[in-house]
């Protein structure tokens, strides 16, 4: 009875010595706290499986039709988000960019509708709201259950499957976590090693440490995204419809991208777990919200706006816009402008932790 009484003891005293050591540790404290919050946050607020809103175009000579078919359209649905497009190379060229999900070609006999299915999902719900649609565009019936007369047509995707979606999307998925990770633990792991202010002591300038540190990971994504790539054409079939030049030079930005973030979080922690766990703290949100698995359309504003300043949401639409649906140089540019935004930010702001923080030894500078 008494060793019993003396090993409670020893519990309550390391629980007490533990429980200080967690408040004490702001990070992880905050990570127990801040990850629930996050999650609620996310899955409550931002996440929805249904899309708000359907895109339209209507490609439609005459602009009387156009209007009556609008009418039509926003009359059936309040989803429907209806533009006009001149002519039909123009209505695909916006929904090869990810633009406009249905095409309706309303001076064709009978009306042919084109569907952008490289996300099952969106086409799923889209073609529940087909037969509505086109009975509003083509007129009423005249037998009872007898569908209008039209022709539906998927692009890039006619068997729905949701192999090709998901597994160009974990191309970036998986840089995002291997990537930031790994760099996130560069100058952390020196610090708690101790050999952090020897290494400062060297001669070796901060920008070649960093690039030094840094470039090997940079090979390692190339390796990841070259496997990734190889598994997807052997193992499910999945050929890029588009140029691999830019697909390799997106990957390459986006990398860096991760990096630098990576290595900013190196900087600021003091520990290698406290990089792991704001790593962690900005991954959870990144493959949430970036359309990786969950409609971005389906999103409320204040979340896809928040998405946009995220590297991930735009490589995801480079990687599948490429892939997918051959989508041209420009759009791939505009997209990469805001991951080398983030990347430049994160640069900078790595820069000046690095000066308050991190130097303590070494005389050399940019």
């Amino acid at each position: 009875m008494i060793q019993w009484r003396v090993a409670l003891t020893r519990i309550r005293a390391l629980m007490f010595k533990e429980s200080l050591q967690l408040l004490r540790d702001r990070a992880t404290f905050g990570m127990l706290l801040g990850i629930p919050l996050l999650q609620i946050a996310l899955f409550g607020c931002a996440i929805e499986l249904s899309p708000h809103s359907l895109e339209v175009t209507i490609v439609a000579s005459e602009t009387a039709r156009f209007a009556r078919l609008e009418h039509l359209l926003l009359s059936q649905t309040d989803a429907a988000h209806v533009t006009r497009a001149q002519s039909l190379p123009l209505a695909f060229k916006r929904q090869k960019r990810g633009e406009t999900l249905l095409v309706i070609d309303a001076d064709a006999h009978p009306p042919v509708l084109y569907l952008d299915a490289t996300n099952p999902v969106l086409a799923t719900h889209a073609e529940l709201s087909i037969e509505r649609i086109v009975r509003a565009v083509s007129g009423p019936v005249e037998e009872e259950g007898a569908l209008p007369p039209y022709r539906l047509q998927r692009l890039y995707n006619s068997a729905l499957r949701a192999q090709p979606f998901l597994v160009t999307g974990l191309l970036g998925v998986v840089l995002t976590m291997s990537l930031g990770m790994l760099s996130a633990l560069t100058v952390a792991r020196e610090r708690e090693r101790g050999t952090l202010d020897g290494l400062l002591g060297t001669p070796v300038r901060p920008l070649e440490l960093w690039v030094g540190k840094l470039a090997p990971y940079v090979l390692f994504g190339v390796l990841q995204a070259a496997l990734i790539a190889a598994l997807g054409v052997l193992g499910f079939d999945i050929h890029a419809r588009g140029s691999i030049t830019l697909l390799a030079l997106a990957t390459l930005i986006f990398a860096t991208a991760n990096l630098a973030l990576g290595f900013l979080f190196s900087c600021l922690a003091r520990q290698q777990m406290q990089a792991m766990q704001m790593t962690f703290f900005f991954f959870l949100p990144s493959s949430l919200l970036s359309g990786f698995m969950f409609p971005f359309s389906a999103m409320p504003r204040w979340a896809q706006l928040l998405a946009e300043t995220l590297p991930l949401t735009h490589f995801l639409r480079i990687v599948r816009g490429i892939v997918l649906r051959g989508v041209d140089t420009a759009f791939v540019l505009r997209e990469l402008l805001p991951i080398g935004v983030f990347a430049v930010c994160s640069m900078a702001a790595a820069r000046v932790v690095w000066r308050r923080r991190v130097v303590t030894v070494s005389p050399f500078s940019f």
